[in-house]
């Protein structure tokens, strides 16, 4: 966090000459020479990104097309920001007082190999923020390599695990590689292309009983239709059973088919999915059995100014392949009535949204909830 002080206090001092005027030496990237833009602002001389931004600076580097280096920092307080302007009302302490943050990002483009470049991403941000409570950091890095010749696409991904009780969500997959092949569809007379990919995830869900799983899954997915938007895929899914202390089971596997349709006023998706997951041999007599196949089915049409949506999902679990995962709901069945359109049209004048809704849920004991909500929100 040291990097953001320091780039902080050197880079408004040294740009303050042509801050708010980039300078570029050596002519652009675009015609294959040297780049150099710097550029820096606060809030007292009116020359920031954006209205909050109390310091504001950027250089961004590059090299023939070969390389490029792009860094930013800034530093907000809407609550400071609104006093210096005169505008700032003391109603109640916002959650936020102040963030800084500093965002760098590095690209190379390699000489062509067999007919394309190879482009090499690094991307690391990192974010100070104050509250009445105290600070809190946060940091992300990224990298990522791409390729594509005529006929293959490559893209390799790569990010350091997540704090994922900050993050909420149950797989947090740090390392993902895609290959698509539409020559190989060409080859046979077909129209589509064949993707191959594979992941590296940890499952964290303590909720359901699950903390750091490593799991790994491998898939092969046929895809056709325009914007190959439809696709036939089988996955297969290894988990690390014996770092929660259980013997190694069968990989778990999964034959799905989605698919996307529109006509006139009408959208269709779908997505269904035959699901195998054995269960480990000490806990098979504990644990409940769980559905073999999923659905989730969306219908919309917009009828003039309202939008008419159905949905049905169906052992719609993204821990399908964790049988000590505790159970969720087995089926949500919900229909929705948009009147938002209709709302903004009648009251031109403020931003509005007006929607109806209905909603049946099952729960993993089989126990019903319905529910029906109408949301309106105006604000002028």
């Amino acid at each position: 966090m040291r990097l953001l002080v320091l780039f902080a206090v050197l880079t408004p001092m040294a740009l303050a000459g042509c801050a708010g005027a980039p300078l570029k030496e050596g002519g652009s990237a675009a015609d294959g020479g040297g780049l150099v833009e710097l550029e820096a602002g606060s809030l007292l001389d009116g020359r920031t990104a954006a209205l909050d931004n109390l310091l504001y600076s950027r250089i961004k580097l590059g090299a023939d097309e070969i390389v490029s280096y792009d860094a930013s920092y800034s530093l907000r307080s809407t609550v400071l920001a609104d006093g210096l302007l005169g505008d700032y009302q003391a109603t109640a302490l916002p959650a936020e007082l102040g963030r800084q943050s500093l965002s760098q990002s590095l690209r190379f483009q390699l000489p062509s190999a067999l007919g394309a470049p190879v482009q090499l991403d690094f991307r690391n941000q990192q974010a100070l923020s104050w509250s009445a409570n105290g600070e809190s950091r946060s940091e992300s890095q990224a990298a990522q390599l791409k390729w594509n010749p005529d006929y293959l696409a490559l893209d390799l991904r790569w990010s350091p695990p997540r704090q994922m009780l900050l993050s909420g969500q149950p797989l947090d997959c740090y390392l993902q590689a895609n290959l698509r092949l539409p020559a190989l569809v060409e080859m046979v007379g077909g129209d589509g292309a064949l993707d191959l990919s594979g992941r590296n995830c940890l499952v964290h869900s303590p909720a359901r009983g699950v903390s750091q799983l490593e799991a790994r899954s491998q898939q092969l997915v046929w895809r056709w239709g325009e914007g190959l938007d439809s696709g036939l895929r089988l996955q297969r899914v290894l988990s690390q059973w014996g770092q929660v202390g259980l013997a190694t089971i069968e990989p778990a596997y999964e034959l799905g088919l989605s698919q996307q349709f529109a006509r006139s006023d009408w959208r269709m998706g779908l997505d269904m999915a035959w699901r195998q997951a054995e269960k480990p041999d000490e806990l098979a007599d504990d644990l409940p059995a769980g559905s073999r196949w999923a659905m989730n089915l969306m219908l919309s049409r917009q009828l003039g100014l309202v939008a008419l949506t159905a949905r049905w999902l169906h052992a719609n679990d993204p821990l399908w392949f964790v049988p000590l995962a505790t159970p969720v709901e087995r089926e949500r069945v919900s229909l929705l009535l948009d009147f938002s359109q209709w709302l903004v049209e009648k009251l031109p004048q403020v931003e509005a949204s007006m929607s109806a809704s209905w909603e049946h849920v099952e729960d993993a004991r089989g126990v019903d909830d319905k529910q029906v909500r109408w949301n309106v929100e105006l604000s002028w």
